[in-house]
């Protein structure tokens, strides 16, 4: 078994245990949510409340923000990796720039 299956297993048990706890918070979730109605929020009595997005839509609108910023970051980390994978493939050319660099501080 290799590094990249033992770590693809080991994420595999993380997320179904995060999953199963998730689904036992909203069973407990839903059978107590009646307790509280008598106490909930008339929402008409705020002004502007009905220009105040949903739960549901700010989560989606925040979701797709952080799912495209942690896209981003995976982008610039595979292009980091790219750099450093062809700075150790080719030590020869690495060298060389560290000389030239060095070189031109000296002058």
């Amino acid at each position: 078994m290799t590094a990249i299956e033992i770590t693809e297993k080991i994420q595999g048990g993380v997320l179904k245990a995060v999953e199963t706890s998730q689904a036992w918070t909203l069973g407990a979730l839903r059978s107590t949510s009646t307790a509280f109605d008598a106490i909930k929020l008339d929402a008409s009595a705020i002004p502007f409340s009905d220009k105040v997005p949903s739960a549901t839509e700010t989560l989606d609108v925040t979701f797709s923000f952080w799912g495209k910023l942690l896209e981003a970051q995976r982008s610039f980390l595979t292009g980091v990796a790219d750099v450093y994978a062809t700075a150790t493939a080719t030590p020869n050319a690495t060298a060389a720039k560290v000389t030239n660099v060095t070189t031109a501080k000296k002058v």
